[in-house]
């Protein structure tokens, strides 16, 4: 019965889901704007923590890697430099860290949607994904303003960011609904996949340049890592201005179109059993 609760009457197999989101697309609207509330509700400053908290976070790397370090590459030669080149990978990493960490627990956390509702589920992982990255449309603004401070001016290439934001968008969404059914049937599961998003930061060129890898017979840390694509990509865009290697971003697209359909199936047919098991 329980089960039953939890299944949308529109939401019966993939073509349901689909049909159930485009129905309802203002309840994932509303779920967006709940999420963003939720994550900065009585705090003074609200929602400018989505772009004081990685300001935080890139002043402290860059004081502890340039400053006190000492690292710095060619790409960045100065402190300021290496700020930019800091925040600018970290924030697609602190989407998809983000899309993770919070769809894994996504199902348990709202149980009484599940059980007692009937409830269209795929709006969960999908406004996980999406809020996500609307923080960091947030970031992007605070980074486009740090570049015109510090180097007088925009690259006219950041025009060009749906370029990449659309692949990841896909690219989150079909992590996300697979996180969110592998969260629902292992409940340790998002304290191992925080580890691992913690282990993909430093694995990442994130703080340390990709032909770092390559110069040491590691290319393929980068090569076959979905957030090496986005981070040197956003990059080129931003600070480079140039186009990012469309070869390796077309590849990175290809894989989210499979991570995606992977995940809608997936989810349609689990969904249906997510009261049971939590």
């Amino acid at each position: 019965m329980a089960g039953d609760a939890s299944t949308d009457v529109k939401g019966s197999g993939l073509a349901g889901s689909v049909g159930t989101l485009v129905g309802r697309r203002w309840l994932l609207l509303y779920f967006i704007q709940r999420q963003l509330s939720q994550s900065y509700r009585g705090s003074f400053l609200g929602v400018a923590w989505l772009v004081i908290g990685p300001l935080l976070m890139v002043a402290l790397y860059t004081l502890v890697f340039s400053e006190i370090i000492g690292l710095r590459f060619g790409e960045a030669e100065s402190a300021s430099n290496y700020g930019l080149y800091i925040y600018s990978g970290l924030l697609p990493f602190f989407a998809f860290s983000e899309t993770v960490n919070k769809s894994t627990n996504s199902i348990r956390q709202n149980a009484a949607l599940v059980q007692r509702v009937v409830f269209p589920l795929e709006v969960l992982p999908l406004a996980t994904a999406a809020t996500a990255f609307v923080t960091q449309l947030f970031g992007i603004a605070a980074l486009s303003a740090l570049l015109i401070f510090f180097e007088g001016e925009l690259q006219w290439t950041l025009l060009l960011v749906p370029l990449i934001a659309i692949p990841q968008i896909i690219f989150m969404t079909g992590l996300g609904l697979i996180t969110t059914v592998a969260g629902a049937y292992v409940p340790d599961l998002r304290e191992l996949l925080a580890a691992v998003t913690r282990v993909m930061l430093f694995a990442s060129p994130i703080i340390w340049p990709a032909s770092l890898a390559y110069d040491r017979g590691l290319g393929f840390i980068v090569d076959f890592n979905p957030i090496a694509v986005l981070v040197e990509s956003y990059r080129d865009l931003a600070l480079e201005g140039t186009l990012p290697d469309m070869a390796w971003l077309g590849g990175f697209t290809i894989f989210s179109v499979a991570l995606l359909i992977l995940g809608a199936i997936l989810f349609a047919r689990a969904k249906k059993y997510f009261a049971d098991v939590i």
